[in-house]
């Protein structure tokens, strides 16, 4: 079984954490979901963008977007009270949310 890089779910993230308790590492289910929003978040940014232009992070519960020469370009809001909840109920509703969110930032440039 391939090890999974970016899960995009619940099932995939509980894979995830049993493929790196095997490999002997440490897991921590709210750090994965966070890094699974962050690098879906930035697959998308890199799709809408064609390319690595602008990069995003998790500060304070939202997903700030920088641009090009790190200014902030945008801020996402989660749907429900956080990105962690999105995530565990309703990921691909998540994922279309970030999508949409992160074309209007990105289309604005």
């Amino acid at each position: 079984m391939a090890l999974i890089q970016i899960p995009h779910d619940m099932t995939e993230l509980r894979v995830m954490m049993e493929q790196l308790k095997t490999m002997g590492k440490e897991v921590n289910e709210e750090k994965l979901i966070d890094q699974a929003v962050v690098d879906n978040a930035q697959q998308l940014l890199d799709e809408a963008l064609e390319g690595h232009y602008f990069s995003c992070k998790l500060v304070d519960g939202d997903l700030i977007v920088y641009d090009v020469i790190n200014l902030p370009a945008g801020t996402v809001k989660p749907l429900g009270n956080s990105f962690k909840e999105d995530f565990i109920t309703d990921a691909e509703g998540l994922w279309h949310h970030l999508s949409s969110e992160l074309n209007r930032i990105a289309g604005g440039r």
